[in-house]
C-alpha cells in the first residue's frame, strides 16, 4: 500500500471482530513502533500485550470512571452516551508506557515532553502498520493513569501514553471530516497566501 494511501484510510476503529491478532502482526506492529524517532535515540518506549479479558475489562471500568468524573463535572453532553465497552471486545490492547526521564535535552530549555512526544510517534507508527495489515485500532487515553498503572504493574518511574485496541474491525469505518488548518508564513497570524 502507498504511504499516503495508508494515511488516508486508517481508520480509529470501535467495533472490532473476534479474530485474534497473530504473534507475528504484534511482533511487526511492535518493530515499527520501534522505528519511531527518539530524542538522543533513547527510545523511551515499554509495551504490556494485554489479551486476557479479565484485564480488559479493568481497562473498560477504568474508561467509566473517567467518564462519570466527566459527567459529574457537567463535561460535554457526548460524553454520557460513549461507551467504551469497544475496549473489551478488541482481540488485542498494546499499553505504551515511556519513561520521562528519557526525553533528551529538552528539559534544559523548556522542552520537557520529548518522552511523550517520542511515544506518540511510536504510537501513531504502530497504528499505521496496523492498518497495513488490515487490522484498525484506536488510540485509547479515556482513563485516569494514576487508576489504571495498578492495574498493568506499572512502576512509579513510568507513565502510559495510551492504550491502542487492535483488531479486524467489525464494519466499515467512515472516514472523519478533516478540517484545513491554518498555515502561516514566517510568523504566526500572517497568513500563508
Amino acid at each position: 500500500m502507498e504511504f499516503s494511501q495508508l494515511l488516508t484510510t486508517r481508520r480509529s476503529c470501535r467495533s472490532f471482530d473476534s479474530t485474534p491478532v497473530t504473534e507475528d502482526q504484534i511482533a511487526a506492529i511492535l518493530q515499527a513502533g520501534c522505528w519511531a524517532p527518539s530524542p538522543l535515540n533513547l527510545q523511551p518506549w515499554e509495551f504490556i500485550v494485554v489479551t486476557d479479558p479479565r484485564t480488559k475489562t479493568q481497562v473498560r471500568d477504568a474508561a467509566e470512571m473517567a467518564k462519570n468524573e466527566v459527567i459529574a463535572a457537567d463535561g460535554p453532553g457526548w460524553v454520557k452516551k460513549y461507551s467504551a465497552d469497544f475496549v473489551q471486545d478488541a482481540p488485542l490492547l498494546l499499553v505504551v508506557v515511556f519513561n520521562p526521564g528519557k526525553g533528551g535535552l529538552g528539559a534544559f530549555f523548556g522542552q520537557p515532553h520529548g518522552a511523550l512526544q517520542a511515544a506518540s510517534a511510536c504510537i501513531q507508527n504502530m497504528m499505521l502498520k496496523a492498518s497495513e495489515l488490515g487490522l484498525e485500532s484506536l488510540w485509547f487515553t479515556f482513563f485516569r493513569p494514576d487508576e489504571l498503572a495498578p492495574v498493568f504493574n506499572i512502576p512509579e518511574n513510568l507513565e502510559i501514553a495510551g492504550v491502542i485496541a487492535l483488531g479486524k474491525p467489525a464494519e466499515e469505518v467512515k472516514a472523519p471530516p478533516r478540517r484545513t488548518p491554518a498555515v502561516y508564513g514566517e510568523r504566526y497570524g500572517v497568513l500563508n497566501e
